[in-house]
């Protein structure tokens, strides 16, 4: 911390309430509502910072990085979602948009990427919930003196929130720019909230586990491919999907991850789903360190416009 997610709710006549309260919700254990960060604050934010990458790698423009506000046609930095909103073929839609959208969808296109709530675990509940309250004034830009009265901000500085993201059907170098933004927003070059400016939006990150599953199959080694133990892109599964005509998958090789010692959920493999699990903050980091190297690898085509 300190962090501040606004509820958009003013006090009114609740003396208990300052001006810029936190958001809250109700969960089952808890006798008052809690503070929590909502999956929607988490996703824009790292859309957000990950546009900032790729303008700054790739610039704007069609395959490179779209402007979300900008709804003209005829610029080349148009919104995807305007842009392809005529086009009724699912594999051009994903073709022709940009890497952000790609990842995180659009108004034609679904996102790869999921997140969860955050909420306080059990164990840091009431720690999260003993917020902290700061005076502000707002000044005015042209005068340079107070433009009103002073305001409260309700923050919370301490605790712990836990989140689960889920990235489905994703190529490589997705996983790659997803830790950057992970990674910044951990360290606060990319912070959260209201009040980024004056110092709020910080906090660490700590990645717990890392689990990866193929839906499907009965068998962890099959067609010669060792799913217990390696990262799999969605194209490799489905080399068509690479072709210039179709999706326009980037071609990548897999991220073997043997040494990292994967336990395989046996339980998981008698449902017809191998899956396997890293525990720890560090080994799943260094699963993000190599998918980084394909991301290094995207930019490249990109630049060199064979991507």
């Amino acid at each position: 911390g300190p962090v501040l997610i606004k509820s958009g709710r003013e006090a009114g006549a609740d003396p208990t309430l300052v001006d810029m309260n936190f958001v809250r919700t109700h969960r089952p254990g808890f006798e008052k509502p809690t503070v929590f960060l909502p999956g929607s604050s988490l996703k824009g934010t790292l859309r957000s910072y990950a546009e900032r990458v790729l303008r700054t790698l790739l610039g704007e423009g069609p395959g490179r990085c779209c402007n979300p506000f900008d709804l003209n046609e005829r610029s080349p930095a148009c919104f995807c979602g305007k842009r392809l909103e005529n086009e009724p073929d699912t594999a051009k839609r994903y073709r022709k948009s940009c890497p952000a959208c790609r990842i995180f969808g659009n108004t034609v296109l679904g996102g790869r990427l999921a997140i969860t709530d955050a909420y306080p675990p059990d164990g840091a509940l009431r720690e999260t919930n003993t917020t902290e309250q700061r005076d502000g004034v707002a000044i005015d830009r042209i005068l340079g003196s107070v433009a009103h009265g002073p305001f409260t901000l309700e923050v919370v500085t301490q605790g712990a929130f836990q989140a689960t993201l889920t990235l489905e059907n994703f190529e490589l170098w997705q996983v790659g720019l997803l830790a950057i933004a992970l990674r910044d927003l951990g360290t606060g070059l990319c912070p959260i909230g209201f009040g980024k400016t004056r110092g709020l939006g910080r906090m660490k990150v700590t990645l717990e586990h890392l689990e990866v599953a193929y839906p499907g199959r009965f068998e962890a080694q099959t067609d010669g491919r060792n799913y217990a133990t390696t990262l799999y892109p969605v194209g490799a599964f489905h080399p068509e999907w690479r072709e210039a005509d179709s999706y326009g998958l980037t071609e990548e090789a897999p991220i073997a991850l043997e040494d990292l010692s994967p336990h395989l959920l046996e339980d998981e493999v008698a449902l017809g789903r191998v899956a396997f699990r890293l525990e720890g903050d560090g080994r799943v980091r260094e699963v993000f360190r190599r998918a980084a190297a394909r991301w290094q690898t995207f930019v490249h085509k990109r630049r060199e416009g064979a991507g």
